[in-house]
């Protein structure tokens, strides 16, 4: 759960105030970046990360270590780092390097723990641009997520315009449903409630059988039924058991589970996915209408027909707000097997409508 080795870091050494009222004094930012800055600083393009994800999106020579996103940046790739700088930074109340519940206090020396403030999309999307001046750029090329990300890239395109000229959004939303929020509350429930939380002031790995389960929710809907059942075994694999393994798709459950314990922070969980929750990039107007009104930013909105977790339907609802607001808007709608986490894995058509909307821009 440390920052990669390759990535910088900078310190806003002023307070840092948060939109639910809380207030960091400082502000500790990871980032890593590949390719070069030109024409400057409006080729640049800002990764932003999904919900577990970090900065470590691609290797590098400081890290060589295959990043989250190794196939789609790079030299000759989608997000080709031979025309664009490439910034990735991990994300405000994350567990990677950037300010989170395991950061110290500079007032005790100690980790916030269950201390730190609760944070918004907003929030993150305003240490992102903090990085970004802090860097010297005014203005981006594109600003590019999937899931959480995209909610990322979504808020800067809309609150921020005046900072890039195009949004990719895959598989994210413009606010979240309550179906959704329900999947996520199960999630936290299941960490709350493991005894080892002891709300939220823990050492070491804190509650490892809440994170895992957790993860394991999770993860039944950033895959798609059709992969479940074509992926795994339908028959039982070991002598019919309640607490163990009965079938193959337990195993995979339990090692996603088992994974997040050694990759992520459960108050940094807890963070994020209410950050998700409370995402609305209309929040406190009447409409969409005065937000887009004069919007200038391209954005290309992607969804997964197979999503279980952010329907296509939303992202296909998002651009059509686009559009009737007079806004420039590309939809793409994609199909995998993978559902949800599609824009994760190597799937040519998500590789070449990002590739294409950037090389337009």
């Amino acid at each position: 759960m440390q920052a990669s080795p390759a990535a910088k870091t900078v310190v806003i050494d002023r307070p840092f105030e948060l939109e639910l009222g809380g207030r960091l004094p400082a502000l500790t930012i990871a980032y890593e970046t590949w390719g070069d800055l030109r024409c400057g600083g409006d080729d640049a393009v800002l990764v932003i990360p999904a919900f577990s994800a970090h900065s470590h999106a691609r290797s590098s020579t400081g890290d060589p270590g295959q990043g989250w996103w190794e196939h789609m940046i790079g030299p000759g790739a989608p997000i080709d780092s031979r025309r664009h700088l490439v910034i990735c930074a991990s994300l405000l109340g994350g567990c990677h390097g950037t300010s989170g519940p395991r950061s110290p206090r500079a007032d005790t020396g100690r980790s916030w723990t269950g201390d730190f403030p609760l944070v918004t999309i907003g929030d993150l999307v305003r240490c992102h641009l903090l990085l970004l001046d802090h860097l010297g750029i005014d203005r981006l090329a594109c600003a590019v997520g999937g899931s959480m990300g995209a909610m990322q890239s979504l808020e800067l395109g809309l609150h921020h315009p005046e900072r890039t000229r195009g949004v990719i959004a895959i598989s994210g939303t413009d606010r979240t449903r309550p179906a959704t929020a329900a999947i996520r509350h199960l999630g936290r429930k299941a960490i709350m409630n493991d005894p080892d939380f002891r709300h939220g002031r823990y050492e070491g790995s804190g509650p490892r059988a809440g994170l895992e389960l957790a993860r394991e929710i999770g993860t039944v809907f950033y895959r798609s039924k059709e992969e479940f059942n074509h992926r795994f075994d339908w028959s039982p694999v070991a002598e019919p058991s309640l607490g163990g393994i009965t079938f193959d798709v337990q195993s995979y459950l339990r090692h996603q589970g088992r994974k997040a314990v050694g990759t992520f922070d459960a108050n940094s969980y807890l963070r994020l996915s209410l950050a998700m929750d409370l995402h609305d990039v209309g929040r406190g107007r009447a409409s969409l209408a005065e937000l887009l009104a004069g919007n200038p930013v391209h954005y290309l909105i992607g969804g997964v027909r197979e999503d279980r977790l952010l329907p296509v339907a939303e992202q296909r609802e998002i651009h059509e707000t686009l559009i009737a607001a007079g806004c420039r808007s590309s939809f793409r709608e994609f199909t995998s097997p993978v559902g949800h986490d599609a824009f994760l894995v190597e799937q040519p058509a998500i590789e070449a409508s990002i590739r294409d909307f950037l090389a337009a821009l």
